[in-house]
C-alpha cells in the first residue's frame, strides 16, 4: 500500500513538473511565457492536440459536438450548432412545417412593410450547409435526406423572396475542378461565394433589369493558394497540421477602392482596396469607388457574407452591413436603419441551418404586430 502511495505521489509531482515544462518550451517567444499564470502553466491543450493528431487518421473526432471527420480530409460541423446533423438527417416534423408557415407569413409582412417604406427589392439568399453541397464526403450515417427541413421552409415561404443556392452550387461543382467549400472550414471559399453571388445576381436581375452586373470572367479562378486549416480544424486544435486549398477568383483584381465607416459614429475605420469584411454586430457602411451601380443596399448577413463582400461592394456603391441577428432580434435595428438610411434594396445572407430558426417568424414589422 505504501509503495502505491509513493508511486501516486511521484506521478502527480511528475505531471506538475512536466505540464509547465511543455507549455514553457512550446511558447513561441520568451516574452510569451507567463510565469505566474497558472492557466498558462497548466494548460492541457497540448495533450488534446496530441490526442487529436493520433485519432484524426482513424476518423475519430475529439470534439464531435463541434466537428465530425468525413472522407478524404473533409471536416463538417457537428450538432453543436442548431443540431445541424440531426435535423438534416430526417424529414421535417409537423412543428417545423408550422414554423415554416409562420416564417413565410413574417417574410410577406416584411415585404409589404419594406415596399411601403421605399425599398424596391427584398431578397433572402440561403447559403447552403456544407453537407448540402458535398454530402458524398460525409460519413454514411450523417448524410442529409430529402425532403428535409430546408425544403419544407422553401415550400412554405415560396421562391419569390428566398433565393435557394443549393441547386446552382451543386451544378457548379460539377463544372469546376476546385472545391467550392473549404475542406477544413465551415464556409465556402471565394469561388463558392462568387458562383453563389452570380446566381443571386441573375435572380435579382430578373426583378430589376436595369441593374448592371459584373462580367463572368470575374468568377473564374486565376490561381490556387494554400492556407492553414480553418475553423473546423481549429476545433480539433489541428490548424497548423491540416492544409486547405484557397482558390482565388478575379474579383480581387477589380479596380475598386473602399471606405469603411462606422455608421453610428461616422468614423472612418478603413480606406484602401476592396477587402473582405467580416460579419458585423454594429452597422458598417462600405462606400465603394468604382462600383458599377450607384445604389444603396442594406445587407443583413452572417459570416457567409465575408467572402462575398468584395463582390457586393464592386456591384453597389453603398452597402450598409450588419449581422442579421442584430437586425431582427427583439428590438433589432432593421426598422430603424430602413427609416433613417432609406436603402434601395434590402438583402439577407443567412446560412441554411440558421434560416430555419424561430427568430425569422418572431420578429415582424411594427404595423403587423396585433
Amino acid at each position: 500500500m505504501r509503495r502505491r502511495t509513493v508511486f501516486f505521489i511521484l506521478t502527480v509531482l511528475s505531471i506538475l513538473l512536466i505540464v509547465p515544462a511543455v507549455n514553457i518550451l512550446s511558447a513561441p517567444t520568451p516574452d510569451a511565457v507567463r510565469w505566474k499564470d497558472k492557466s498558462f502553466l497548466y494548460n492541457m491543450d497540448f495533450a488534446t492536440q496530441w490526442l487529436a493528431r493520433l485519432l484524426y487518421p482513424l476518423g475519430v473526432s475529439t470534439d464531435p459536438e463541434q466537428v465530425i471527420i468525413g472522407r478524404d480530409d473533409w471536416l463538417y460541423l457537428g450538432d453543436g450548432y442548431e443540431r445541424t446533423l440531426s435535423v438534416d438527417r430526417r424529414t421535417p416534423t409537423e412543428a417545423e412545417i408550422a414554423l415554416a408557415k409562420r416564417i413565410g407569413a413574417a417574410t410577406k409582412a416584411w415585404e409589404r412593410y419594406l415596399k411601403n417604406n421605399g425599398v424596391q427589392l427584398f431578397r433572402i439568399m440561403v447559403a447552403p450547409n456544407k453537407g448540402s453541397i458535398y454530402p458524398e464526403y460525409l460519413p454514411l450515417w450523417a448524410r442529409p435526406v430529402s425532403p428535409n427541413v430546408t425544403d419544407a421552409l422553401l415550400a412554405e415561404v415560396g421562391r419569390g423572396n428566398y433565393i435557394d443556392l443549393r441547386g446552382s452550387l451543386i451544378a457548379a461543382k460539377a463544372d469546376n475542378p476546385e472545391a467550392l467549400y473549404y475542406k477544413t472550414d465551415t464556409h465556402w471559399n471565394s469561388l463558392g461565394a462568387g458562383l453563389a453571388f452570380r446566381f443571386f445576381a441573375q435572380q435579382v436581375g430578373m426583378a430589376i433589369p436595369e441593374l448592371r452586373w459584373l462580367p463572368d470572367e470575374v468568377y473564374t479562378v486565376h490561381r490556387v493558394d494554400s492556407r492553414k486549416g480553418g475553423d473546423l480544424a481549429k476545433f480539433l486544435r489541428l490548424t497548423e497540421n491540416l492544409r486547405d486549398d484557397k482558390p482565388m477568383i478575379h474579383a480581387q483584381s477589380l479596380p475598386v477602392t473602399t471606405t469603411h465607416i462606422d455608421y453610428d459614429t461616422g468614423q472612418i475605420v478603413y480606406e484602401g482596396g476592396n477587402i473582405a469584411v467580416g460579419s458585423r454586430h454594429k452597422p458598417l457602411l462600405v462606400k465603394a469607388e468604382g462600383a458599377i451601380n450607384n445604389k444603396k443596399v442594406l445587407w443583413l448577413r452572417d459570416s457567409f457574407g465575408t467572402a462575398m463582400s468584395p463582390l457586393m461592394a464592386a456591384t453597389f456603391s453603398d452597402v450598409l452591413q450588419l449581422h442579421w441577428r442584430e437586425g431582427i432580434k427583439p428590438g433589432g435595428r432593421l426598422e430603424q436603419l430602413v427609416a433613417d438610411w432609406k436603402p434601395d434594396y434590402v438583402f439577407f445572407t443567412v446560412v441554411e441551418r440558421d434560416s430555419r430558426v424561430g427568430l425569422f417568424a418572431a420578429y415582424r414589422p411594427p404595423v403587423e404586430i396585433p
